[in-house]
């Protein structure tokens, strides 16, 4: 075995047989998984407990949620740390730089990290005494919880916007203000409570199997539909965040927002946009099978529906044609959410218990995983060729010697 003489320069990492840039991305799209649904739990724990008086099963509903927060942090860390490793071992320019340039906001995001934990495991742990002394305290202690786990989240979208359309002048704050930032924190927000909502009721869904005329299936039943409506009216706010995100990637980097129109990696928006349309027409089909009465979600409206989503899947490389035919979908999604309001109240346990209606929600959380994982792959491919848009290239990582590894 060869041994490197002092200062002698060494060859780039390369991560055999997949290469450096998937096995990254293996382990970043399981850590965002769990991260947005953690980030969508957190949000709707307090708000669910802030209404348990109104319906009881919401304090269950909001105590197995951060159950679930709990338990799962450990596994995303893990996965997290594995990306970090990767991250310095396979692309030292680029980690460095982002360190370089965010180093306060970095640290503010750690300290939020740190306070979350400090309000979050005795929100859990101690759950039934601080809602016996005070449920008052308890409550906030959640938004607490939420609120540092959004300013961690908040800033960490700022570093990963910064790395497509970067600022080059001011602090390391006036950095992090880059043209994407704030479309990106909304829309990847709405679309954490798009992918809770639906997770919610698929896992309904999966319980409510071998619940029938047991005493567990109106509570299974009424956290099945809670899901449905949580993902529904997301799900309706999202082609608005998305449609600014995309206006700003437009105007701020064409040649990227190109690309994924036009380019090599068109293939993912095709993909995005049939698992989106696939969500528009699930919830309907959601509607149809739950509601005590069929109007006005007819045989013929949902045709209608469907001949929508085909087109928006067609046309999703010519925003010129698909943008207008999203909303179009969504305003009849708005329309039959109003007039199908009722089910949510008068939906009896048998009706939400039928294998059809399970199936559909089971389903429905799958896709809006695929859907979630989705958007986050394209917005990485965005800044291909390079891992900072104009700044650092793959190729700049490949060639810069081991050895001699200096920020840009």
């Amino acid at each position: 075995m060869t041994v490197p003489a002092l200062g002698q320069d060494l060859d780039a990492i390369s991560f055999p047989l997949i290469g450096n840039s998937l096995v990254i991305g293996l382990f970043s799209l399981l850590h965002i998984a769990i991260a947005g649904l953690t980030v969508g739990f957190m949000v709707l724990a307090p708000l669910f407990e802030t209404a348990d008086r109104i319906n009881p099963y919401y304090a269950d509903f909001s105590r197995s949620m951060t159950r679930f927060t709990i338990v799962t942090f450990s596994i995303s860390t893990v996965l997290a740390v594995f990306m970090v490793e990767l991250s310095i071992g396979l692309f030292p320019l680029t980690t460095m730089w982002v360190w370089n340039q965010f180093r306060w906001p970095i640290l503010t995001a750690v300290a939020s990290f740190i306070l979350m934990l400090a309000m979050l495991y005795p929100y859990y742990h101690y759950w039934d005494y601080f809602r016996r002394e005070s449920r008052q305290l308890h409550i906030l202690m959640g938004f607490l919880a939420a609120f540092f786990l959004l300013v961690w989240v908040v800033i960490l979208d700022g570093m990963g916007s910064a790395m497509l359309t970067p600022r080059t002048n001011g602090g390391p704050w006036e950095r992090l203000l880059n043209p994407t930032w704030i479309p990106l924190v909304l829309h990847r927000f709405i679309g954490n409570l798009v992918l809770a909502g639906f997770v919610i009721a698929g896992y309904a869904g999966w319980r409510l199997r071998k619940q029938a005329g047991r005493p567990d299936e109106a509570y299974y039943a009424h956290v099945l539909q809670t899901g449905l409506w949580i993902g529904l009216l997301s799900l309706i706010l999202q082609p608005a965040t998305g449609l600014l995100y995309a206006w700003r990637i437009e105007d701020t980097v064409p040649l990227a927002y190109a690309q994924l129109t036009q380019g090599a990696y068109r293939g993912y928006l095709y993909a995005q946009f049939f698992l989106i349309a696939g969500l528009f027409l699930g919830g309907l089909a959601m509607l149809r099978l739950t509601m005590p009465a069929r109007p006005p979600l007819t045989g013929g409206l949902m045709s209608v529906a469907v001949g929508i989503a085909l087109s928006i899947v067609v046309t999703a490389a010519s925003p010129s044609l698909r943008r207008p035919l999203t909303f179009v979908l969504a305003g009849l999604v708005i329309w039959c959410v109003y007039h199908s309001r009722a089910c949510f109240r008068d939906g009896s346990p048998a009706q939400l218990n039928r294998p059809i209606v399970r199936r559909t929600a089971i389903m429905m959380g799958i896709v809006s995983l695929l859907t979630y994982l989705t958007m986050g792959t394209i917005r990485e491919t965005a800044r291909r060729p390079d891992t900072v848009r104009g700044i650092i290239s793959l190729q700049d990582e490949l060639l810069q010697p081991a050895a001699d590894r200096r920020e840009p």
